[in-house]
């Protein structure tokens, strides 16, 4: 359980973070919370399951519906197809109570996780992405 120490140190990271190390910490809640629900069902912990995929998807929904597709371009149209599929394979685990599809999510977070995380600290890749704009989601617990 998380102190209010660790509440406030946390809301700070995202409070000071740029639009792209957002992005990167969207991707690791994300993938934390596919694979609590992979143990979930593993676990047979069907209510607790579905929570978490909640927030799972409520993390994919707000990078997409975030995206610029006017400024994005084809990556912006290959990332909303990318959520889009990660959302289906989100519904379907949670329906079939079946871990491949987190597996599935999981690897395409990761992958995007990494690239996300390559151009993170260049300052002009970065001074570019300061109109994506995050709403107020809460990505701790």
């Amino acid at each position: 359980m998380d102190t209010q120490q660790t509440k406030s140190y946390k809301k700070l990271q995202v409070e000071t973070a740029s639009p792209i190390g957002l992005v990167v910490m969207l991707y690791d809640r994300a993938i934390v919370l596919l694979n609590k629900a992979k143990k979930e069902i593993n676990e047979k912990q069907y209510e607790a399951k579905g929570h978490t995929l909640d927030k799972a998807s409520d993390i994919i929904l707000e990078l997409l519906t975030t995206l610029d597709k006017d400024k994005g371009g084809e990556i912006a149209s290959s990332l909303t197809n990318l959520y889009n599929f990660i959302l289906r394979e989100i519904t379907d685990a949670n329906s079939s109570l079946k871990t491949k599809h987190l597996d599935n999510a999981c690897k395409i977070l990761s992958e995007l996780r990494e690239s996300w995380e390559s151009v993170k600290d260049n300052k002009e890749i970065d001074a570019k992405s300061q109109d994506h704009i995050v709403n107020n989601l809460d990505i701790s617990g």
